[in-house]
């Protein structure tokens, strides 16, 4: 009877212990995915979806590249280039001779007019230069006095480009001559190139900047004082890197990547940057030499459908994986279980039974 009861109770523990097994699931497993929210590490496009989404690419080059100062910056008429016209005695316009923007020739007449002292006749103002009338104060029959100033002319066909920066280590590594790349903001994809004219001899007391100041030749008369720009210095000598255009690089600070293409396939890749030098950028991890990187369309790429044949192999992965299927395993095996410990326990009963009567 002893016997017989023992066998029953390992019977019962090893039936228990299976379905607990089976009913035990496992969580992804280092390098999965999981959910639908996750990001794709390589979608496949058709030729037609390529077409449509206007993809581009570049390769990804060995160059050398130079480490660039990038200063905030804005845009000023050379002091040699900019004439006030100051009166010289009391009296009124008579009449403007010239329009506010207009272009003058040397000595062309500006102004006319009557001074104070009867008698005197009247005087025409000449223009000391060649350029543009940037200001004009006065209007006709106002009064001025000596010293007032009437008008002021320029000539806007080259300009400074005036940068400044905090005190910094690079900022010895400046020469003057060296190019200088300029970008204005209201053109941020023109990149205009101009030289060093001179630096700043000490700081400013106030701000504790330091300026540079880069000409800047104009002739198409596209700058003008006061606009607002980028001014782009190189430091050091030029290394040989790997570098893509910026417009590549997607992504957040900690969170940058790249699409890279392949045939129909494109692979997002998480990258590391090094050094920046103009619309070129260092690739320090992510992409190797002679790699296509897409520059256009890449954007839209974050949010591309996987294919049908990526969809399947998904789901059947996700089918392996699925809570599911144990979770319905576990309650058949725990009613097979119940089932073999009533029968059990029936043969148990009736066999004690059995005992009793004998």
């Amino acid at each position: 009877m002893n016997r017989l009861l023992f066998i029953m109770m390992m019977l019962i523990a090893s039936v228990v212990g299976l379905s607990a097994h089976a009913g035990h699931t496992h969580g992804p497993t280092p390098g999965e995915e999981e959910g639908e929210g996750s990001a794709l590490t390589k979608v496949e496009l058709s030729a037609a979806a390529i077409q449509n989404l206007g993809i581009q690419t570049e390769e990804a080059l060995l160059a050398p590249l130079q480490k660039q100062l990038v200063l905030p910056a804005q845009i000023e008429v050379l002091p040699e280039k900019n004439a006030q016209i100051t009166a010289r005695f009391e009296g009124t316009i008579i009449e403007p001779l010239v329009k506010l923007g207009e272009v003058v020739k040397k000595d062309q007449p500006l102004l006319k007019l009557d001074p104070t002292l009867i008698g005197n006749p009247p005087v025409i103002y000449r223009s000391p230069m060649a350029g543009s009338i940037t200001e004009f104060r006065l209007n006709k029959g106002a009064p001025f006095a000596p010293g007032d100033i009437l008008m002021q002319v320029a000539d806007y066909s080259q300009v400074l480009v005036r940068g400044r920066s905090y005190e910094r280590a690079e900022l010895q590594e400046i020469k003057v001559g060296q190019p200088a790349r300029i970008i204005q903001d209201l053109s941020p994809h023109e990149v205009l190139v101009g030289t060093v004219q001179r630096l700043d001899v000490g700081l400013e007391s106030e701000t504790r900047t330091f300026e540079v100041f880069a000409l800047l030749d104009n002739s198409g008369f596209k700058l003008r004082p006061h606009q607002q720009a980028t001014l782009l210095l190189g430091v050091g000598e030029a290394a040989e890197v790997l570098s893509i255009p910026d417009r590549a690089i997607l992504g957040e600070a900690g969170n940058l990547f790249v699409f890279v293409q392949e045939g129909n396939y494109f692979e997002r890749r998480s990258v590391v940057l090094g050094i920046k030098a103009g619309d070129r950028t260092e690739i320090l991890e992510g992409v190797f030499p002679g790699e296509n990187v897409v520059i256009q369309g890449n954007y839209q790429l974050q949010y591309a459908k996987p294919t049908s044949k990526e969809k399947s192999t998904a789901a059947d992965e996700g089918a392996l994986h699925s809570p599911e299927k144990p979770h319905r395993l576990w309650i058949w095996m725990g009613l097979g279980s119940l089932g073999v410990i009533g029968l059990l326990f029936g043969i148990y009963r009736h066999l004690y039974r059995g005992q009793e009567l004998k």
